[in-house]
């Protein structure tokens, strides 16, 4: 008479491709995980670089402001 303990053949078999199908499932969210935040980065980087282009025209505007304001104050002494 076979004993009733412990895991079925059924149920060991059906285990082990739910571990399969689970790693399976990992992997991929792992890859979409990595693929996400690659695309994160990149919209970042361009932020990043646009926000510079921005810095660099207000800083030669303002220096071009200060050095009509400075021409203007030498003409008024």
């Amino acid at each position: 008479m076979p004993s009733k303990i412990g895991a079925t053949t059924a149920s060991v078999a059906g285990g082990a491709a739910g571990t399969a199908t689970a790693a399976v499932g990992a992997a991929a969210a792992e890859v979409t995980g990595d693929a996400a935040w690659h695309a994160q980065i990149a919209a970042l980087t361009a932020e990043t670089t646009k926000a510079t282009e921005r810095d660099v025209q207000l800083r030669i505007v303002s220096t071009e402001l200060t050095t009509i304001k400075k021409v203007a104050d030498e003409r008024v002494q």
